[in-house]
């Protein structure tokens, strides 16, 4: 009796989540048709004064690499200008970065009063002469063409542009299993902008018009939420004053970046994105995180319930097949639309932790706290 009414009620949330897995890959193949290689200014008179904005923080084993993919764009030198934000490193950052720069005058080092990435942002959006803001991290890596890619969209009336960002690193299993739950959050990410209701963007790889960033008045009302400099920032362009978002595709718009190296740091970063899910203030959004997250807690106790009896395993199983199938949808079109390769064994793999590493880092991430950049943070501080 009891397997039956779990398995009951079950169906009726894997219902909801294939419908909106479904939808997600409706709004992929949309961003799919939207874009096209072509997609790149037509001269330098199209291009807008752009500053590349990058928080760092005891980054002087990956800073050299990100000059030197910056110093490599194609986008006209005079128009552009990067501003590196140390926030307060201890190590040698600061002295890596400018031997890194060798006197190219497009990069500016600014060391920030504040604390924090957003402050960082903040400080940098308003040291900046640029008409268009673009953020990235500082261990990423840029195609040339990028900062003309994410600048592209805005010759069409754009206000903010999300650009995709995935994980270069293959090697191993456990490589390979963040590559494909970051594709997973790209793809929704992506798939949100192409149904036309914007939720989720990543602040490696984000632009927008530095007037709208004043006219909303930045990160107000949400600093102190350590997380969400992307999103928070995009929902009030998008929603509050009705500014237009867009996804880009474009193959030079892709934003690499390295995995996680230890479980331990991968869930620390994963628990960081988790808690400002507590500070949205969209109730239709937050509605359904809550029923995903209802969704992900009965999967995870579908495994236990199935030794109940012969029918009850097999209902087990079904729903398990159902999961992978919906989740493989969004995955391989998400993969198809940035040129990723997905391995089946991989997904498979995957899907036996999927659930419980979804509902551990919620709980966390609501009622926990985590370490970053070697500051401890604890989310009812949020």
């Amino acid at each position: 009796m009891i397997a039956y009414a779990f398995f009951s009620l079950f169906a009726a949330l894997t219902g909801v989540y294939v419908l909106f897995l479904l939808r997600m890959r409706a709004g992929l193949r949309f961003i799919a048709q939207q874009h096209s290689d072509g997609e790149r200014p037509s001269s330098e008179k199209d291009l807008p004064v752009v500053t590349v904005l990058v928080p760092m923080r005891n980054e002087e084993d990956q800073i050299r690499g990100l000059v030197s993919s910056l110093r490599g764009q194609d986008y006209a030198p005079e128009r552009t200008e990067v501003l590196l934000l140390d926030d307060h490193s201890d190590d040698g950052t600061a002295r890596h970065a400018a031997e890194a720069i060798g006197g190219d005058a497009r990069f500016r080092i600014l060391p920030i009063a504040g604390t924090g990435k957003k402050a960082a942002i903040t400080e940098g959006v308003h040291a900046s002469r640029g008409e268009i803001v673009v953020t990235t991290d500082a261990d990423c890596r840029h195609a040339a063409g990028w900062l003309a890619a994410m600048a592209a969209p805005f010759r069409d009336g754009a206000d903010i542009v999300a650009g995709p960002v995935v994980y270069d690193d293959r090697r191993t299993l456990f490589q390979r299993f963040q590559a494909m739950e970051f594709l997973g959050l790209m793809g929704v990410g992506a798939g949100f902008f192409g149904i036309g209701y914007p939720r989720l963007c990543n602040g490696a790889n984000l632009a927008y018009r530095r007037a709208m960033f004043t006219t909303v008045s930045g990160f107000e009302g949400n600093a102190h939420v350590q997380s969400g400099d992307d999103e928070f920032l995009l929902h009030k362009i998008i929603y509050r004053q009705g500014g237009v978002g867009r996804f880009t595709a474009h193959p030079d718009a892709l934003v690499r970046t390295a995995a996680a190296p230890t479980v331990r740091s991968f869930l620390q970063q994963r628990v960081r994105w988790a808690s400002k899910g507590r500070s949205y203030d969209d109730g239709r959004f937050v509605s359904f995180l809550v029923l995903l997250f209802i969704y992900m807690l009965f999967a995870a106790a579908a495994p236990f319930v199935s030794f109940a009896s012969g029918p009850a395993l097999l209902a087990g199983i079904l729903f398990f097949a159902v999961k992978v199938i919906a989740d493989a949808t969004v995955l391989y079109s998400a993969a198809a639309l940035f040129r990723q390769p997905l391995r089946i064994p991989d997904l498979v793999a995957a899907e036996f932790l999927h659930a419980y590493y979804l509902v551990s880092v919620s709980i966390i991430g609501f009622f926990g706290g985590y370490t970053w950049k070697d500051r401890r943070i604890r989310s009812r501080e949020q």
